[in-house]
This record gives C-alpha cells, structure tokens and sequence, in this order.
C-alpha cells in the first residue's frame, strides 16, 4: 500500500520515513487507540475515587451499644 507525497505527488511506500523521489518527510498518522485506552484508564480510576468517597460519606455510622445501667 503506498501513499502519495503531499510536496511532490509522487507515490511513497507506507512504511518510507521520506519521499524518494523530493526527499520530503513523510508525516505519520499519530496512533490514537493507545492515547485514547490510556485516557479510559485514567477516567475510570479517577471516577472509582469519586465514588468511594461518595458512599463513605452516605453509610450509617455505627453507634455505641447501650449499656444495661445507662437504660
């Protein structure tokens, strides 16, 4: 599969770090599966955080047993 030099418009293998016929860099597609897996990663640990402390604040405290003189 080969791609097309946007200095010269001639066609480049995919895997050419330059045009071989301008001698242009080739401009790599940035890979965003790996960026966007990472971001999920981090939301999902931040939003587990948040909602620790969410039902930490909401469940009952427990109380001191009653004892029998105090009744």
């Amino acid at each position: 599969m080969s791609t097309e030099c946007k200095a010269c418009g001639a066609q480049v293998p995919a895997d050419a770090k330059a045009c071989p016929s301008c001698g242009a860099a080739m401009v790599s597609k940035p890979k965003l599966l790996p960026l966007a897996a990472f971001m999920l990663i981090v939301i999902l640990i931040i939003q587990s955080y948040i909602s620790k402390s969410d039902e930490s604040e909401t469940q009952a405290q427990p109380t001191a047993p009653v004892s029998a003189a105090e009744q």
